[in-house]
Protein backbone atom coordinates (compact mmCIF):
# COMPACT_ATOMS: atom_id res chain seq x y z
CA UNK A 1 0.00 0.00 0.00
CA UNK A 2 3.03 2.20 0.16
CA UNK A 3 2.92 2.10 -3.23
CA UNK A 4 -0.70 2.06 -4.17
CA UNK A 5 -2.04 4.89 -2.20
CA UNK A 6 0.72 6.84 -3.30
CA UNK A 7 0.08 5.74 -7.55
CA UNK A 8 -3.65 6.83 -6.42
CA UNK A 9 -3.82 10.10 -5.03
CA UNK A 10 -1.59 10.87 -8.05
CA UNK A 11 -3.42 9.78 -10.58
CA UNK A 12 -6.38 11.83 -8.65
CA UNK A 13 -4.18 15.02 -8.43
CA UNK A 14 -3.19 14.54 -12.24
CA UNK A 15 -6.12 16.88 -13.36
CA UNK A 16 -4.94 19.82 -10.70
CA UNK A 17 -1.27 19.47 -12.26
CA UNK A 18 -1.44 18.26 -15.79
CA UNK A 19 -2.07 21.44 -17.55
CA UNK A 20 0.35 23.03 -15.76
CA UNK A 21 2.79 20.17 -17.31
CA UNK A 22 1.10 21.07 -20.80
CA UNK A 23 1.11 24.66 -20.54
CA UNK A 24 5.06 24.54 -19.32
CA UNK A 25 6.10 22.01 -22.29
CA UNK A 26 4.14 24.36 -25.04
CA UNK A 27 6.19 27.19 -23.88
CA UNK A 28 8.60 28.51 -26.09
CA UNK A 29 10.18 31.16 -23.62
CA UNK A 30 10.66 28.91 -20.61
CA UNK A 31 9.97 25.28 -19.16
CA UNK A 32 8.20 25.84 -16.44
CA UNK A 33 6.38 22.63 -16.27
CA UNK A 34 8.46 22.03 -12.72
CA UNK A 35 5.82 23.84 -10.74
CA UNK A 36 4.02 20.80 -10.87
CA UNK A 37 6.52 19.12 -9.05
CA UNK A 38 5.12 19.99 -5.60
CA UNK A 39 1.83 19.02 -6.57
CA UNK A 40 2.91 15.46 -7.00
CA UNK A 41 5.52 15.66 -4.09
CA UNK A 42 1.97 16.49 -1.62
CA UNK A 43 0.15 13.73 -3.52
CA UNK A 44 2.23 11.23 -2.71
CA UNK A 45 2.55 12.14 0.95
CA UNK A 46 -1.12 12.26 1.14
CA UNK A 47 -1.24 8.69 -0.07
CA UNK A 48 1.50 7.56 1.96
CA UNK A 49 -0.44 9.51 5.46
CA UNK A 50 -3.33 7.81 4.29
CA UNK A 51 -1.85 4.32 4.46
CA UNK A 52 -0.06 5.33 7.62
CA UNK A 53 -3.31 6.63 9.76
CA UNK A 54 -5.98 3.48 8.37
CA UNK A 55 -6.61 0.34 11.07
CA UNK A 56 -9.46 -2.39 11.46
CA UNK A 57 -10.42 -5.00 13.15
CA UNK A 58 -12.93 -7.47 13.22
CA UNK A 59 -14.22 -8.95 16.35
CA UNK A 60 -16.95 -11.86 17.08
CA UNK A 61 -19.55 -9.24 16.79
CA UNK A 62 -18.65 -6.07 15.19
CA UNK A 63 -16.72 -4.41 12.03
CA UNK A 64 -14.77 -1.20 12.98
CA UNK A 65 -12.69 0.80 10.78
CA UNK A 66 -10.28 3.77 11.80
CA UNK A 67 -8.80 6.61 9.95
CA UNK A 68 -7.60 9.90 9.41
CA UNK A 69 -4.79 11.95 10.15
CA UNK A 70 -6.35 15.69 11.78
CA UNK A 71 -9.40 14.57 11.93
CA UNK A 72 -10.09 11.11 13.38
CA UNK A 73 -13.23 8.93 12.04
CA UNK A 74 -14.07 5.66 13.13
CA UNK A 75 -17.21 3.81 11.80
CA UNK A 76 -18.52 0.80 13.52
CA UNK A 77 -21.12 -1.78 12.49
CA UNK A 78 -22.22 -4.94 13.48
CA UNK A 79 -21.79 -8.12 11.46
CA UNK A 80 -25.22 -9.01 11.01
CA UNK A 81 -25.86 -5.27 9.44
CA UNK A 82 -23.23 -6.81 7.13
CA UNK A 83 -25.49 -6.71 3.58
CA UNK A 84 -22.53 -6.68 0.33
CA UNK A 85 -18.83 -7.13 0.13
CA UNK A 86 -17.29 -6.14 -2.96
CA UNK A 87 -13.48 -7.24 -3.44
CA UNK A 88 -12.76 -5.10 -6.17
CA UNK A 89 -8.25 -5.45 -7.88
CA UNK A 90 -7.25 -3.04 -9.98
CA UNK A 91 -4.09 -3.83 -12.62
CA UNK A 92 -1.60 -2.16 -10.16
CA UNK A 93 -3.45 -4.33 -6.71
CA UNK A 94 -2.96 -7.44 -8.82
CA UNK A 95 0.41 -7.10 -9.62
CA UNK A 96 0.82 -6.73 -5.97
CA UNK A 97 -1.68 -9.59 -5.25
CA UNK A 98 -3.69 -7.33 -3.14
CA UNK A 99 -7.35 -6.03 -3.09
CA UNK A 100 -10.04 -4.02 -1.95
CA UNK A 101 -12.93 -5.12 0.06
CA UNK A 102 -16.21 -2.50 0.10
CA UNK A 103 -18.20 -3.56 2.79
CA UNK A 104 -22.15 -2.26 2.90
CA UNK A 105 -23.85 -2.27 5.67
CA UNK A 106 -26.72 0.54 4.74
CA UNK A 107 -25.05 3.72 5.44
CA UNK A 108 -24.18 6.28 3.28
CA UNK A 109 -20.08 5.62 3.94
CA UNK A 110 -18.46 1.86 2.73
CA UNK A 111 -16.29 0.09 4.21
CA UNK A 112 -13.13 0.04 2.74
CA UNK A 113 -10.23 -1.62 3.09
CA UNK A 114 -7.36 -1.68 1.01
CA UNK A 115 -4.40 -3.23 0.77
CA UNK A 116 -5.54 -6.73 1.72
CA UNK A 117 -3.87 -9.85 0.12
CA UNK A 118 -5.63 -11.79 -2.52
CA UNK A 119 -6.49 -14.95 -0.26
CA UNK A 120 -6.91 -12.83 2.69
CA UNK A 121 -9.75 -11.23 0.93
CA UNK A 122 -11.45 -13.81 -0.45
CA UNK A 123 -11.20 -15.27 3.00
CA UNK A 124 -12.95 -11.99 4.76
CA UNK A 125 -15.40 -11.98 2.09
CA UNK A 126 -16.69 -15.41 3.15
CA UNK A 127 -16.31 -14.72 6.64
CA UNK A 128 -18.39 -11.74 6.70
CA UNK A 129 -21.73 -13.16 4.76
CA UNK A 130 -21.04 -16.41 5.45
CA UNK A 131 -19.64 -17.84 8.44
CA UNK A 132 -21.31 -14.48 10.69
CA UNK A 133 -24.79 -15.41 9.68
CA UNK A 134 -24.23 -19.06 10.23
CA UNK A 135 -22.94 -18.76 14.10
CA UNK A 136 -24.87 -16.89 16.42
CA UNK A 137 -22.90 -15.05 19.34
CA UNK A 138 -23.86 -17.92 21.59
CA UNK A 139 -21.13 -19.90 19.87
CA UNK A 140 -18.59 -18.21 20.24
CA UNK A 141 -17.46 -17.08 16.36
CA UNK A 142 -13.77 -16.91 15.97
CA UNK A 143 -12.40 -13.27 15.95
CA UNK A 144 -10.86 -12.22 12.97
CA UNK A 145 -8.06 -9.17 12.54
CA UNK A 146 -5.94 -7.42 10.29
CA UNK A 147 -3.59 -10.06 10.68
CA UNK A 148 -5.69 -13.36 10.60
CA UNK A 149 -8.77 -14.39 9.15
CA UNK A 150 -10.47 -17.49 9.13
CA UNK A 151 -11.35 -19.50 6.12
CA UNK A 152 -14.62 -20.04 7.19
CA UNK A 153 -16.31 -23.46 5.48
CA UNK A 154 -15.80 -25.08 2.15
CA UNK A 155 -19.11 -24.91 0.07
CA UNK A 156 -19.56 -25.58 -3.24
CA UNK A 157 -21.17 -22.42 -5.28
CA UNK A 158 -23.66 -23.28 -8.10
CA UNK A 159 -23.25 -21.08 -11.40
CA UNK A 160 -26.21 -19.17 -12.37
CA UNK A 161 -24.58 -18.06 -15.57
CA UNK A 162 -21.96 -17.06 -17.34
CA UNK A 163 -20.22 -14.81 -19.81
CA UNK A 164 -20.64 -16.45 -23.43
CA UNK A 165 -18.05 -15.06 -26.28
CA UNK A 166 -21.41 -15.14 -28.43
CA UNK A 167 -22.67 -11.93 -26.23
CA UNK A 168 -19.92 -9.65 -27.51
CA UNK A 169 -21.79 -9.03 -30.82
CA UNK A 170 -24.67 -6.72 -28.85
CA UNK A 171 -21.58 -4.43 -27.55
CA UNK A 172 -21.99 -2.21 -30.11
CA UNK A 173 -25.55 -1.55 -29.32
CA UNK A 174 -24.74 -0.21 -25.69
CA UNK A 175 -23.48 2.88 -26.33
CA UNK A 176 -20.69 1.90 -24.17
CA UNK A 177 -17.96 2.86 -26.90
CA UNK A 178 -20.07 6.29 -27.62
CA UNK A 179 -20.21 7.29 -23.44
CA UNK A 180 -16.32 6.29 -23.44
CA UNK A 181 -15.22 8.51 -26.81
CA UNK A 182 -17.28 11.12 -25.41
CA UNK A 183 -15.70 10.87 -22.25
CA UNK A 184 -12.19 11.00 -24.12
CA UNK A 185 -13.40 13.94 -26.39
CA UNK A 186 -14.40 15.92 -23.13
CA UNK A 187 -11.22 15.36 -21.31
CA UNK A 188 -8.99 16.00 -24.16
CA UNK A 189 -11.07 19.27 -25.47
CA UNK A 190 -9.47 21.08 -22.05
CA UNK A 191 -6.23 21.14 -24.06
CA UNK A 192 -7.79 21.07 -27.70
CA UNK A 193 -5.26 24.32 -28.42
CA UNK A 194 -1.91 22.43 -27.59
CA UNK A 195 -3.26 19.14 -28.91
CA UNK A 196 -4.58 20.37 -32.36
CA UNK A 197 -1.49 22.77 -32.80
CA UNK A 198 0.72 19.76 -32.34
CA UNK A 199 -1.35 17.48 -34.30
CA UNK A 200 -1.29 20.09 -37.31
CA UNK A 201 2.58 20.53 -37.56
CA UNK A 202 3.26 17.16 -37.33
CA UNK A 203 3.62 15.11 -40.10
CA UNK A 204 0.72 13.00 -40.23
CA UNK A 205 -1.65 15.63 -39.71
CA UNK A 206 -0.22 17.70 -42.77
CA UNK A 207 -0.55 14.54 -44.90
CA UNK A 208 -4.47 14.44 -43.64
CA UNK A 209 -5.12 17.97 -44.35
CA UNK A 210 -3.65 17.39 -47.95
CA UNK A 211 -5.69 14.31 -48.42
CA UNK A 212 -8.89 16.01 -47.50
CA UNK A 213 -8.32 19.14 -49.74
CA UNK A 214 -8.08 17.09 -52.46
CA UNK A 215 -10.66 14.83 -52.13
CA UNK A 216 -14.16 15.35 -53.05
CA UNK A 217 -16.59 16.27 -50.04
CA UNK A 218 -19.15 13.51 -50.50
CA UNK A 219 -16.23 11.27 -50.55
CA UNK A 220 -14.54 12.86 -47.17
CA UNK A 221 -17.88 12.81 -45.83
CA UNK A 222 -18.65 8.88 -46.56
CA UNK A 223 -14.75 8.79 -45.45
CA UNK A 224 -15.38 10.41 -41.97
CA UNK A 225 -18.91 8.30 -41.28
CA UNK A 226 -17.21 4.92 -41.63
CA UNK A 227 -14.07 6.17 -39.96
CA UNK A 228 -16.31 7.38 -37.12
CA UNK A 229 -17.95 4.29 -36.78
CA UNK A 230 -14.86 1.64 -36.48
CA UNK A 231 -13.88 4.03 -33.36
CA UNK A 232 -17.52 3.28 -31.88
CA UNK A 233 -17.28 -0.22 -32.47
CA UNK A 234 -13.68 -0.64 -31.75
CA UNK A 235 -14.56 1.39 -27.92
CA UNK A 236 -17.92 -0.52 -27.46
CA UNK A 237 -16.01 -3.44 -28.08
CA UNK A 238 -13.51 -2.97 -25.73
CA UNK A 239 -15.22 -1.21 -22.92
CA UNK A 240 -17.52 -4.64 -23.11
CA UNK A 241 -14.63 -6.32 -22.55
CA UNK A 242 -13.11 -4.70 -19.73
CA UNK A 243 -15.89 -4.32 -18.21
CA UNK A 244 -17.78 -8.23 -18.56
CA UNK A 245 -15.48 -10.33 -19.13
CA UNK A 246 -14.97 -13.35 -16.96
CA UNK A 247 -18.70 -12.74 -15.76
CA UNK A 248 -20.13 -15.16 -13.72
CA UNK A 249 -22.60 -15.56 -11.71
CA UNK A 250 -22.52 -17.90 -8.95
CA UNK A 251 -25.23 -18.82 -5.70
CA UNK A 252 -23.57 -20.14 -2.47
CA UNK A 253 -25.63 -22.21 -0.07
CA UNK A 254 -25.24 -20.08 2.94
CA UNK A 255 -27.39 -17.77 1.05
CA UNK A 256 -25.59 -15.40 -1.38
CA UNK A 257 -25.24 -13.84 -4.74
CA UNK A 258 -21.94 -13.75 -6.38
CA UNK A 259 -20.95 -11.27 -9.38
CA UNK A 260 -17.64 -12.02 -10.65
CA UNK A 261 -16.38 -9.85 -13.45
CA UNK A 262 -13.50 -7.75 -15.28
CA UNK A 263 -10.24 -8.18 -17.58
CA UNK A 264 -8.03 -5.87 -15.92
CA UNK A 265 -9.79 -4.44 -12.73
CA UNK A 266 -11.31 -7.75 -11.45
CA UNK A 267 -14.62 -7.21 -9.27
CA UNK A 268 -16.26 -9.59 -7.30
CA UNK A 269 -19.50 -8.25 -5.62
CA UNK A 270 -21.30 -10.79 -2.93
CA UNK A 271 -25.15 -9.81 -1.83
CA UNK A 272 -26.88 -11.49 0.65
CA UNK A 273 -30.10 -12.94 -0.72
CA UNK A 274 -32.48 -12.09 2.37
CA UNK A 275 -31.59 -8.58 1.64
CA UNK A 276 -32.23 -8.99 -2.11
CA UNK A 277 -35.83 -6.84 -2.73
CA UNK A 278 -36.13 -7.34 -6.04
CA UNK A 279 -34.83 -7.30 -10.21
CA UNK A 280 -35.29 -4.92 -12.90
CA UNK A 281 -34.93 -5.97 -16.76
CA UNK A 282 -33.55 -3.31 -19.08
CA UNK A 283 -33.81 -3.04 -22.43
CA UNK A 284 -32.94 -0.08 -24.66
CA UNK A 285 -33.80 0.66 -27.44
CA UNK A 286 -30.62 -0.87 -29.72
CA UNK A 287 -30.80 -4.13 -27.72
CA UNK A 288 -34.43 -4.43 -27.86
CA UNK A 289 -33.96 -4.16 -32.02
CA UNK A 290 -31.55 -7.34 -31.76
CA UNK A 291 -33.12 -9.04 -28.93
CA UNK A 292 -31.08 -8.60 -26.20
CA UNK A 293 -31.08 -7.30 -22.27
CA UNK A 294 -29.51 -6.77 -18.91
CA UNK A 295 -30.36 -7.19 -15.63
CA UNK A 296 -30.47 -5.57 -12.68
CA UNK A 297 -31.07 -6.00 -8.72
CA UNK A 298 -32.15 -4.20 -5.66
CA UNK A 299 -30.74 -4.93 -2.87
CA UNK A 300 -30.65 -2.83 0.46
CA UNK A 301 -26.92 -1.60 1.51
CA UNK A 302 -25.11 -1.74 -1.66
CA UNK A 303 -21.42 -0.95 -1.15
CA UNK A 304 -22.15 2.49 0.12
CA UNK A 305 -22.34 6.03 -1.32
CA UNK A 306 -23.58 6.77 -4.69
CA UNK A 307 -22.13 3.60 -5.81
CA UNK A 308 -25.67 2.34 -3.99
CA UNK A 309 -27.17 3.39 -7.09
CA UNK A 310 -24.79 2.44 -10.04
CA UNK A 311 -24.99 -0.42 -12.40
CA UNK A 312 -21.67 -1.27 -10.90
CA UNK A 313 -22.86 -2.60 -7.86
CA UNK A 314 -26.00 -3.68 -9.00
CA UNK A 315 -25.17 -5.55 -11.96
CA UNK A 316 -27.05 -9.30 -12.50
CA UNK A 317 -26.30 -9.66 -15.71
CA UNK A 318 -24.72 -8.26 -18.46
CA UNK A 319 -26.01 -7.24 -22.14
CA UNK A 320 -27.06 -10.51 -23.05
CA UNK A 321 -29.47 -12.54 -25.54
CA UNK A 322 -32.92 -12.23 -24.04
CA UNK A 323 -34.20 -15.62 -22.89
CA UNK A 324 -30.85 -15.57 -20.92
CA UNK A 325 -31.35 -12.46 -18.90
CA UNK A 326 -35.36 -13.30 -18.54
CA UNK A 327 -33.89 -17.02 -17.03
CA UNK A 328 -31.27 -15.64 -14.59
CA UNK A 329 -33.61 -13.26 -13.37
CA UNK A 330 -36.35 -15.78 -12.83
CA UNK A 331 -34.01 -18.16 -11.01
CA UNK A 332 -32.61 -15.17 -8.72
CA UNK A 333 -36.06 -14.13 -7.68
CA UNK A 334 -37.15 -17.72 -7.44
CA UNK A 335 -40.23 -17.53 -9.65
CA UNK A 336 -39.74 -16.81 -13.31
CA UNK A 337 -43.86 -15.82 -13.41
CA UNK A 338 -43.23 -11.97 -12.81
CA UNK A 339 -40.60 -11.37 -15.72
CA UNK A 340 -42.91 -13.37 -18.13
CA UNK A 341 -46.27 -12.52 -17.33
CA UNK A 342 -48.97 -10.28 -18.80
CA UNK A 343 -49.42 -6.90 -18.10
CA UNK A 344 -52.40 -4.79 -17.39
CA UNK A 345 -52.90 -1.91 -19.67
CA UNK A 346 -54.06 1.73 -17.59
CA UNK A 347 -56.76 2.36 -20.14
CA UNK A 348 -57.69 5.04 -22.78
CA UNK A 349 -56.90 8.28 -20.36
CA UNK A 350 -53.50 6.84 -20.12
CA UNK A 351 -53.28 6.45 -24.06
CA UNK A 352 -54.37 9.77 -24.46
CA UNK A 353 -51.96 10.90 -22.51
CA UNK A 354 -49.14 9.55 -24.25
CA UNK A 355 -50.32 10.89 -27.75
CA UNK A 356 -50.96 14.46 -26.17
CA UNK A 357 -47.57 14.48 -24.69
CA UNK A 358 -45.60 13.10 -27.62
CA UNK A 359 -47.47 15.75 -30.33
CA UNK A 360 -46.86 18.76 -28.07
CA UNK A 361 -43.08 17.68 -27.48
CA UNK A 362 -42.81 17.70 -31.52
CA UNK A 363 -44.61 21.40 -31.84
CA UNK A 364 -42.40 22.74 -30.01
CA UNK A 365 -39.33 21.55 -31.98
CA UNK A 366 -41.15 21.69 -35.33
CA UNK A 367 -43.02 25.32 -35.29
CA UNK A 368 -39.79 27.18 -33.81
CA UNK A 369 -37.89 25.38 -36.65
CA UNK A 370 -40.08 26.40 -39.22
CA UNK A 371 -39.92 29.97 -38.26
CA UNK A 372 -36.50 29.37 -38.29
CA UNK A 373 -36.67 28.17 -42.08
CA UNK A 374 -39.29 30.99 -43.09
CA UNK A 375 -36.80 33.35 -42.10
CA UNK A 376 -33.94 32.15 -43.59
CA UNK A 377 -36.37 31.95 -46.81
CA UNK A 378 -34.98 28.20 -46.68
CA UNK A 379 -36.46 25.66 -49.56
CA UNK A 380 -39.48 23.18 -49.27
CA UNK A 381 -38.02 20.37 -48.63
CA UNK A 382 -36.51 21.56 -45.27
CA UNK A 383 -39.41 22.44 -44.06
CA UNK A 384 -40.92 18.99 -44.92
CA UNK A 385 -37.35 17.46 -43.17
CA UNK A 386 -37.91 19.46 -39.93
CA UNK A 387 -41.51 18.18 -39.36
CA UNK A 388 -39.98 14.70 -39.06
CA UNK A 389 -40.98 14.74 -35.01
CA UNK A 390 -44.58 15.06 -35.74
CA UNK A 391 -44.39 12.14 -38.16
CA UNK A 392 -42.40 10.14 -35.70
CA UNK A 393 -45.21 11.33 -32.83
CA UNK A 394 -47.44 8.98 -33.08
CA UNK A 395 -45.43 5.97 -33.47
CA UNK A 396 -43.52 6.91 -30.09
CA UNK A 397 -46.80 7.79 -28.39
CA UNK A 398 -47.95 4.15 -29.72
CA UNK A 399 -44.82 1.90 -28.48
CA UNK A 400 -44.81 4.01 -25.27
CA UNK A 401 -48.44 2.99 -24.07
CA UNK A 402 -48.09 -0.24 -25.30
CA UNK A 403 -44.97 -0.89 -22.99
CA UNK A 404 -46.83 1.03 -19.88
CA UNK A 405 -48.42 -1.40 -17.79
CA UNK A 406 -48.14 -3.68 -13.85
CA UNK A 407 -49.25 -6.62 -12.84
CA UNK A 408 -49.71 -8.12 -9.05
CA UNK A 409 -48.39 -12.20 -8.99
CA UNK A 410 -48.74 -14.37 -5.54
CA UNK A 411 -45.39 -12.62 -3.77
CA UNK A 412 -44.32 -9.45 -6.53
CA UNK A 413 -45.33 -6.34 -7.96
CA UNK A 414 -44.33 -5.32 -11.24
CA UNK A 415 -44.48 -2.08 -13.44
CA UNK A 416 -42.98 -1.58 -16.81
CA UNK A 417 -42.31 1.88 -18.78
CA UNK A 418 -40.27 3.34 -20.97
CA UNK A 419 -39.39 2.58 -24.59
CA UNK A 420 -35.88 4.71 -24.62
CA UNK A 421 -35.55 2.42 -22.47
CA UNK A 422 -38.11 -0.10 -21.23
CA UNK A 423 -38.00 -1.17 -18.02
CA UNK A 424 -39.37 -4.34 -15.93
CA UNK A 425 -38.97 -3.73 -12.39
CA UNK A 426 -40.48 -6.69 -10.00
CA UNK A 427 -40.46 -5.87 -6.28
CA UNK A 428 -40.82 -8.42 -3.64
CA UNK A 429 -44.35 -7.67 -1.91
CA UNK A 430 -42.96 -8.38 1.59
CA UNK A 431 -40.48 -6.01 0.78
CA UNK A 432 -42.95 -2.78 0.40
CA UNK A 433 -43.18 -0.83 3.44
CA UNK A 434 -45.04 2.30 2.17
CA UNK A 435 -46.83 3.83 -0.92
CA UNK A 436 -46.58 7.99 -2.60
CA UNK A 437 -49.19 8.42 -4.64
CA UNK A 438 -48.99 11.74 -6.74
CA UNK A 439 -50.61 13.57 -9.61
CA UNK A 440 -49.94 16.27 -11.08
CA UNK A 441 -52.15 19.36 -12.32
CA UNK A 442 -52.78 17.10 -15.77
CA UNK A 443 -52.66 13.73 -14.22
CA UNK A 444 -55.90 15.38 -12.34
CA UNK A 445 -58.00 16.24 -15.06
CA UNK A 446 -57.67 12.57 -16.53
CA UNK A 447 -57.97 10.69 -12.88
CA UNK A 448 -54.78 9.53 -13.03
CA UNK A 449 -52.03 9.18 -10.77
CA UNK A 450 -48.23 7.83 -9.87
CA UNK A 451 -48.49 5.10 -7.64
CA UNK A 452 -44.70 4.55 -6.02
CA UNK A 453 -44.02 1.92 -3.53
CA UNK A 454 -41.16 2.00 -1.76
CA UNK A 455 -38.96 0.27 0.06
CA UNK A 456 -37.15 0.23 3.70
CA UNK A 457 -32.64 1.36 3.60
CA UNK A 458 -33.04 1.72 0.15
CA UNK A 459 -33.38 4.33 -3.03
CA UNK A 460 -34.83 1.69 -5.30
CA UNK A 461 -38.73 1.84 -5.68
CA UNK A 462 -41.44 0.69 -7.89
CA UNK A 463 -43.52 3.31 -9.74
CA UNK A 464 -46.31 2.71 -11.64
CA UNK A 465 -47.27 5.28 -14.00
CA UNK A 466 -50.37 6.92 -14.89
CA UNK A 467 -52.57 4.60 -13.50
CA UNK A 468 -56.30 5.46 -12.78
CA UNK A 469 -56.94 6.43 -8.89
CA UNK A 470 -59.35 3.63 -7.92
CA UNK A 471 -57.06 0.94 -9.28
CA UNK A 472 -54.15 2.42 -7.99
CA UNK A 473 -56.00 2.03 -4.41
CA UNK A 474 -57.03 -1.72 -5.55
CA UNK A 475 -53.07 -2.40 -5.91
CA UNK A 476 -52.20 -1.08 -2.80
CA UNK A 477 -54.84 -3.19 -0.83
CA UNK A 478 -53.89 -6.22 -2.78
CA UNK A 479 -50.36 -5.59 -2.60
CA UNK A 480 -50.01 -5.04 1.12
CA UNK A 481 -53.40 -6.32 2.69
CA UNK A 482 -53.97 -4.30 5.76
CA UNK A 483 -51.41 -1.50 5.13
CA UNK A 484 -53.54 1.54 3.68
CA UNK A 485 -57.30 0.96 4.94
CA UNK A 486 -56.86 2.58 8.14
CA UNK A 487 -55.23 5.46 6.14
CA UNK A 488 -58.71 5.42 3.40
CA UNK A 489 -61.21 4.63 6.66
CA UNK A 490 -60.16 7.82 7.86
CA UNK A 491 -60.30 9.62 4.51
CA UNK A 492 -63.89 8.29 3.71
CA UNK A 493 -64.53 9.70 7.63
CA UNK A 494 -63.71 12.76 6.66
CA UNK A 495 -64.97 13.27 3.54
CA UNK A 496 -68.11 11.54 3.48
CA UNK A 497 -67.13 9.44 0.23
CA UNK A 498 -66.34 6.25 -0.82
CA UNK A 499 -61.96 6.73 -2.10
Amino acid sequence: MLLIDPVQSLVGALPSFLPVVIVGTAATDAKFWWFALPLIGLALVVGVLTWWKTEYRITSSQLQLRRGLLQRNTLTAPLDRIRTVDVTASPLHRLLGVATVKIGTGSDEPFKLDGLSASESQALRSALLHVSRAAAPSQGTTAATGDALPPGAEFSDVELSRLSPAWLRYAPFTLSGAVAVLAAMGFLGQYIDEIGEKALESALGASVVDYVQHTPWWLSLIEGVAAALVVLLTASMTTYVLMYWNYSLTRHPGGTLGVRRGLLTTRHTTVEETRLRGVTLVRPLLLRWVGAAKADVMVTGLSGGAEATSSSSDLLVPPAPLAEAVRVAGAVLGDPEPITCALQQHGTAAARRRYTRAFTAAALVVIPSWVALWIAEMPWWSAVLAATPLLLAAPIAKGRYAMLGHALTSGHLVAASGLFPHERSVLRRSAIIGWTMQSSFFQRRRGLVTLKATVAASAAEIVILDVPQARAVQIMQAATPGLVEPYLDRLRSRTGTRS
